[in-house]
C-alpha cells in the first residue's frame, strides 16, 4: 500500500497545528472538535488505506490494553458485588447513606465515575490518530511535517517571549491572569507550553543535521545561499525556543530540553558516524553548543535572576516536599484501589479523600505524575502499558542506531526519538501528557520514529532510493 497522497499530509498538518492554538485543546469544545477529527482520519486510515501500521508487537499489545481496559472498567456489577471491590466500600456507605432508594438492587459500573473513564477513553482518540496518521506518510511528508512542527514552536516561543516582554495585564495572554511574568503562549499553564518546546529541540537539532548531510550537499540544483537561508532559519528558531523556554521558568521542562539536547549530540553523531566516518561527526555537538551558549549569552543581556531564583534551595525544597506528600497520597490510593484502579479520568474526584490524610490542602486536580496516577486509575494495567511502551521506544531507538539503510531519513527518526526524551522524563513532574496538544505531538514523534522509513534498495529498479529532502 502506498503512504497518503498530499491531500491527506495538508490535513494532518493543519490537525496537528490548530490543536495547540486554544488552551492546548484542553476546553470541551476544542476536544470535541479534535476527537470528531480523529475519527475521520482513523476512518481514512483503515477503511480507506486498509494499512495498519507496523508497529513492534509490544507497542500493539499497550495501545490494545489502554483502548480496551477502560472498556472493561465501564462494566456494570450488581451493588453487592460493586462494593467488595478493593477500595469501593468507604463510598458505597456514602452512597447508601445519602440515596433516598434502596440501593441493593442497582448495578454500578467498576469506575467510580463512568462518565469520567468515558470521556478520558475517547480524549486518546486524537493522539492515536496521529500516531497511525504520521507512520502513513511518505519520508519526504514525514521531513515536512517535523519541519512544519519546529516552525510552530518557533511561533509559540515567539509569543511567548512578547508576553514576558508586556508585563503584567497584557492581552497577549489571553485572558490568563495567572500567568503573567512567565512565557505560556497559547497554553494555559507554562509547565505545558515548556513540555512542547522540549519536545522540538532535539526535533530542530535533528533537521539541522539532516540538512548537512552529504547527499545534499552534492544537489547541483540547489543554490547554497537558500540552504545556508534555511539552516540559519533552524538555527534562530532553536535559539528563540530554548530562550522562551529558560523564560517559562519551568524547571522539570528545563532540565528535560537540556537533557534532551546532549542525548541529541550523542544520538546524532553515532548516527552520522555510521554513514560519513569518524572525522566528520562533530556537527550535532557543536551545534548544542553553539545553541545553548547563544541562549545563555541572550538570557544574561535579558535577565537571568527570575529564572535562578526558581532553582534557589528554598524554593526547590518547598516544592519538593510537596509534591513528595502528593506522590504518596496517589500511592497509597493505588495501593488501595489493586488490582482494578479507580477508573481512567477519576483522579480529582477520588483523591480528596486521600490527599486530607497526608496533611495537606488545596484542590489537586492531577498527581503531577503521569506514571503513578495510571497506576491508581488503570490498576495494574498501568504499569502494564507502561513498561510495553518503554520498551517498545528503548527497542526502536536501538534499531535506528544500528540501521545501515535509509540512513539520511533515520537522522529524522532519531530526532524524533530523542524528542519524546523530555516529555517521558517531564511526566515524571507533571501532567502535560493530559494535554490534547502535547499528547498529539507526542505521538506524531512516535510515528515518525516507528516508520517503516526509506528502503536502501528499490524493489523495481535495484536502484537505491533518494532520500527525502526539505
Amino acid at each position: 500500500m502506498e503512504p497518503a497522497g498530499s491531500m491527506f499530509f495538508y490535513f494532518f498538518a493543519a490537525f496537528l497545528v490548530l490543536a495547540p492554538l486554544y488552551k492546548a485543546g484542553n476546553r470541551p469544545l476544542p476536544l470535541l472538535l479534535l476527537e470528531l477529527a480523529a475519527i475521520g482520519f482513523l476512518f481514512v486510515i483503515f477503511a480507506v488505506y486498509r494499512a495498519p501500521a507496523a508497529l513492534p508487537r509490544t507497542m500493539w499489545m499497550a495501545i490494545a490494553i489502554l483502548l480496551v481496559y477502560p472498556l472493561i472498567q465501564l462494566i456494570s456489577l450488581p451493588q453487592s458485588l460493586w462494593e467488595v471491590l478493593p477500595g469501593h466500600a468507604a463510598y458505597a456507605i456514602v452512597f447508601e447513606r445519602f440515596a433516598a432508594k434502596d440501593v441493593s438492587g442497582l448495578w454500578r459500573a467498576i469506575s467510580m465515575i463512568p462518565a469520567e473513564t468515558e470521556a478520558g477513553w475517547l480524549a486518546m482518540f486524537p493522539a492515536l490518530a496521529c500516531l497511525l496518521a504520521a507512520m502513513r506518510l511518505s519520508p519526504v511528508y514525514a521531513a515536512r511535517l517535523l519541519l512544519i512542527m519546529a516552525i510552530f514552536a518557533g511561533l509559540e516561543s515567539f509569543l511567548g517571549l512578547l508576553q514576558v516582554g508586556a508585563g503584567v495585564g497584557s492581552a497577549l495572554y489571553f485572558g490568563n491572569n495567572t500567568a503573567y511574568g512567565a512565557a505560556t503562549g497559547t497554553f494555559i499553564n507554562r509547565n505545558h507550553l515548556a513540555a512542547m518546546l522540549a519536545m522540538a529541540l532535539p526535533v530542530m537539532v535533528g533537521l539541522l543535521v539532516f540538512s548537512m548531510r552529504p547527499g545534499r550537499r552534492r544537489r547541483k540544483h540547489r543554490v547554497k545561499s537558500e540552504d545556508f537561508a534555511q539552516r540559519a532559519l533552524l538555527f534562530a528558531l532553536a535559539v528563540m525556543v530554548l530562550l522562551c523556554l529558560l523564560f517559562t521558568r519551568s524547571k522539570a521542562g528545563i532540565v528535560s530540553a537540556f537533557v534532551g539536547l546532549v542525548c541529541s549530540a550523542i544520538v546524532l553523531v553515532r548516527a552520522r558516524a555510521a554513514t560519513e566516518g569518524r572525522s566528520k561527526t562533530r556537527v550535532a555537538t557543536f551545534l548544542v553548543f553553539a545553541l545553548v551558549g547563544v541562549v545563555i549569552l541572550l538570557a544574561i543581556v535579558i535577565g537571568i535572576t527570575p529564572i535562578l531564583e526558581r532553582f534557589e534551595s528554598f524554593e526547590m525544597r518547598t516544592i519538593s516536599q510537596g509534591r513528595l506528600g502528593m506522590y504518596a497520597a496517589t500511592l497509597r490510593a493505588a495501593m488501595e484501589f489493586l488490582p482494578f484502579g479507580s477508573g481512567l479520568g477519576t483522579f480529582a474526584d477520588i483523591f480528596p479523600h486521600f490527599q486530607l490524610d497526608n496533611g495537606f490542602g488545596g484542590f489537586v486536580d492531577h498527581a503531577h505524575n503521569e506514571y503513578l496516577q495510571a497506576f491508581m486509575e488503570l490498576g495494574l494495567a498501568g504499569p502494564i502499558i507502561i513498561a510495553l511502551l518503554l520498551v517498545a521506544y528503548v527497542s526502536r531507538m536501538v534499531a535506528l542506531l544500528w540501521r545501515e539503510g535509509g540512513r539520511s531519513f533515520t537522522l529524522l527518526q532519531l530526532g524524533a526519538g530523542v524528542g519524546m526524551l523530555p516529555m517521558i522524563l517531564h511526566s515524571l513532574f507533571d501532567f502535560a501528557l493530559h494535554m490534547p496538544a502535547n499528547a498529539m505531538w507526542f505521538a506524531t514523534l512516535a510515528g515518525v520514529m516507528f516508520h517503516k522509513g526509506v528502503a536502501p534498495v528499490d524493489p523495481v529498479k535495484g536502484e537505491l532510493r533518494k532520500p527525502p529532502h526539505l
